[in-house]
């Protein structure tokens, strides 16, 4: 099934760490004071998925492993621990504000008997910014919810009634005009929900089933309420209640999942449905959606199971008498993300980063790369890229976040890389590890893995890599003039002979040659592919 699929491949992403350091005291907002049981130093993990930002110096990133902050503008970082008194356990999925109001929903992955499952793992929810925390657990209903209320009748619905495959995809909050907060959430096998109490209680929204493009209070009520089959209950199931994105401003709210996009503008009291067969929406299985200011609503569109139906960015044009239709740009591309900024339109892809000014010619980005000290973002693709109020551009990706202030020319580069003090003695550490060459850190089609090595002065530097024989594979480097100071080095994976090594475990030798003295550190590096 294609949904369960996606869920496991982001899973993957989200759930790729590596363990951070201590932590210190820090300030939210410039008034709140958070100590060392709440936070610790560093980015959670080099997996960023989102950005948010809160005000013009606290930035939020969805890390995959765990909510992580910044608010000096980016100089530091911190990320919460996995607590009562903090965030959630697990990956960010997704996260959304209203003010200082924030809501992080998390997921991990649960060890079955067979495989591993996507499991939501609940809300955490600030009123203060960051700094004290409600947590509340997964949505899911009572095993006798078999029914939901539609238009004062009622509709056999399916209970969800276990996280596994109930993860929050995407949240989005508003206040419409009648003066009601409303929280949404979609979350795959959970449906779309909403809340009227900031995230205490939930009510299962009722979208289109997969025969109908409108519903209201016209509509027939000859459907169920479900995203599966169920023939054991007598249950339809349709793809258009497998949720995953949501949008909201004001009293419009929009939908995406893997049957459509469902736009309303009355808060979720009707809803219009639209498809790559009643429109010219590229794809059913929207993954992102994005509200502009000026009200064009973008979605990252992938094909479901219709015939003809292609992935790209399609967005919507008001026509003659103000009728809604969609446009298609960056055909047979995979996004993940849409954001916008004045007039520009920022398509983060598994091809990189794409920018517009109209919408429709579109040029790629530069890879994020700091021309000053070398290092890059070793990463194909781009999940997520948002400007800040300070007008500078971030990017998130597998391998960490960039963030440049001057369109794309130069970026600095914020990685998490584990301490392997003290100084003054050769050392050296491996990032990621285990090392996944065909999945991990792939930029121009070759993964990369990190040999992260302390210098201890100016001398030179020699890097091999040897088998489980000890029969030398690779010379990454040979006496190469070094400073002091930390640095990374990559390998590909590949042998002298430019072959992929086989799985299994390799030794990393450094040797350093400095003012008469000679050192050697050594580390192991697991390839598996």
């Amino acid at each position: 099934m294609r949904g369960k699929t996606t869920i496991q491949r982001t899973l993957v992403l989200l759930l790729l760490w590596i363990t951070g350091a201590m932590a210190t005291p820090w300030t939210v907002a410039g008034h709140y004071s958070l100590n060392d049981s709440l936070v610790y130093e560093g980015l959670g993990s080099n997996g960023i998925s989102g950005i948010l930002f809160l005000d013009d110096s606290t930035y939020f990133f969805s890390t995959g492993y765990g909510l992580s902050v910044t608010t000096d503008a980016g100089e530091t970082f911190y990320s919460y621990y996995n607590n009562p008194m903090a965030v959630r356990y697990g990956g960010v999925t997704s996260m959304t504000s209203l003010g200082q109001h924030l809501w992080v929903a998390t997921a991990f992955d649960s060890a079955g008997v067979d495989e591993s499952a996507a499991t939501g793992n609940g809300i955490s929810y600030s009123p203060d910014g960051g700094f004290s925390w409600i947590q509340y657990p997964q949505m899911t209903d009572h095993p006798d919810s078999d029914f939901v209320l539609l238009y004062g009748d009622t509709l056999k619905a399916l209970p969800t009634t276990v996280p596994i495959d109930n993860l929050t995809y995407d949240m989005a909050v508003h206040v419409n005009t009648d003066g009601d907060t409303l929280l949404w959430a979609t979350s795959f096998a959970g449906g779309t929900r909403v809340s009227r109490d900031l995230g205490q209680t939930w009510k299962r929204v009722v979208l289109p089933p997969d025969n109908m493009d409108v519903l209201n209070e016209e509509s027939p009520r000859n459907f169920q309420l479900s995203p599966v089959d169920r023939p054991d209950l007598g249950m339809t199931g349709n793809y258009n209640h497998r949720a995953f994105s949501v949008v909201a401003r004001r009293d419009t709210v929009a939908i995406g999942t893997a049957g459509g996009v469902n736009l309303s503008t009355d808060s979720g009291k009707t809803w219009r449905r639209y498809t790559a067969q009643n429109s010219d929406l590229s794809g059913n299985f929207i993954v992102a959606l994005h509200l502009g200011q000026d009200g064009t609503l973008y979605a990252a569109a992938l094909p479901a199971v219709g015939a003809g139906e292609f992935q790209s960015l399609s967005y919507t044009v008001k026509g003659t008498f103000g009728a809604l239709h969609w446009e298609n740009t960056l055909r047979d591309k995979r996004l993940y993300n849409v954001s916008t900024w004045k007039d520009q339109v920022f398509a983060a892809t598994a091809t990189g980063l794409w920018v517009s000014g109209d919408g429709w010619n579109w040029i790629p980005m530069h890879d994020p790369k700091d021309f000053s000290s070398g290092d890059q973002l070793y990463s194909d693709e781009i999940y997520t890229a948002s400007v800040d109020p300070l007008e500078r551009l971030w990017v998130g990706t597998g391998d960490g976040l960039a963030v440049t202030e001057d369109n794309g020319l130069n970026w600095r580069i914020i990685r998490k890389v584990a301490t392997i003090g003290p100084a003054g003695d050769l050392n050296i550490s491996v990032y990621p590890n285990p090392f996944s060459p065909g999945r991990m850190n792939v930029y121009e089609g070759e993964g990369h893995v990190r040999f992260h090595v302390l210098i201890p002065e100016e001398g030179t530097l020699s890097l091999d890599v040897f088998d489980f024989g000890m029969t030398r594979v690779k010379t990454i480097l040979q006496e190469a003039l070094v400073f002091p100071g930390e640095k990374d080095f990559t390998w590909n994976g590949k042998n002298g002979l430019n072959d992929m090594v086989a799985n299994g475990t390799y030794f990393v030798r450094a040797v350093f040659h400095g003012r008469g003295t000679e050192q050697a550190a050594w580390t192991k590096v697991i390839i598996l592919e």
